[in-house]
């Protein structure tokens, strides 16, 4: 049987190749290449998905412990969010921009740690413990991929309002698609990080004998920030707008991903 980092490379391959598909389907419009990037990218997630099991196998546990295997993780569930876009919303002129996240997870994976596989830590075990990190590292990606479509969203308004109608104008989905697409990823976002908090409460409690960690504090204010883009039109808000707090709230993210974990809290932590 082929080792978890043959059948990793073998992904970082066909993710490749849906992104070399994807591109080639924004500059032709053609839909023979938007199929072959859709197929590409399921190959990929099937095959990654095989070397996390595989991994999973060797360490007797959901491969996340350590930060590469974590990043290869991430990797999966971006493939997985860009996949439930595509079944929403029919739309795949947003994947150069959005599987290459994919690739730069899965890449970096690869090559800071492709041989060791972490163990499992007794104390940080169980189906809850699991589903809670499963479903925190998928509201991660999503949110990721909406921190892109702002940007998109951004890209396109301006080009609008300046009446640069060029190539990239063209081939992108229209502002109220964007919207409609980032507000997709936004709600799976919101949606896998409240299930991975209360979840995380369950455990922690059993476990530490506390709910509290700083981590605890950062994720529900990111929460918070992300419903307020849910429900623009409520509090008076427009695209644009909606798109900056949506990339304001990815920064404390990632301020809480690196910052919280590395410096701060004592229990969220890379081992």
């Amino acid at each position: 049987m082929m080792e978890p980092l043959g059948w990793g490379i073998a992904a970082l391959i066909l993710y490749v190749a849906a992104e070399v598909f994807s591109i080639m389907h924004l500059r032709s419009d053609a839909k023979v290449h938007s199929t072959l990037a859709t197929v590409l990218l399921l190959l990929g997630f099937l095959v990654h998905l095989a070397a996390l099991q595989i991994a999973a196998r060797v360490t007797h546990a959901v491969p996340y412990r350590d930060l590469a295997a974590s990043m290869s993780f991430f990797a999966w569930m971006v493939a997985a969010s860009y996949g439930v876009l595509l079944l929403r919303h029919r739309e795949g002129s947003t994947g150069p921009f959005l599987i290459p996240i994919a690739i730069l997870f899965l890449g970096a994976s690869l090559v800071a740690n492709p041989q060791h596989l972490a163990g499992a830590d007794p104390k940080l075990s169980g189906p809850i413990f699991a589903f809670h990190v499963t479903m925190a590292i998928l509201g991660y990606a999503s949110l990721s991929l909406s921190f892109v479509l702002a940007q998109l969203y951004l890209i396109q308004n301006r080009q609008l309002r300046r009446r640069q109608l060029g190539l990239l104008f063209s081939r992108l989905p229209a502002l109220d698609v964007l919207s409609s697409i980032h507000r997709t990823s936004v709600a799976l976002g919101v949606a896998a990080l409240t299930i991975a908090s209360v979840l995380g409460l369950i455990w922690a409690k059993q476990n530490w004998g506390t709910y509290w960690d700083p981590k605890v504090l950062f994720t529900f204010l990111i929460i918070a920030i992300y419903m307020l883009t849910l429900f623009p039109r409520r509090i008076g808000w427009g695209g644009k707008r909606v798109a900056f707090v949506s990339i304001g709230g990815f920064m404390l993210l990632m301020f809480s991903y690196t910052i919280v974990n590395l410096f701060i809290t004592q229990e969220h932590v890379f081992r």
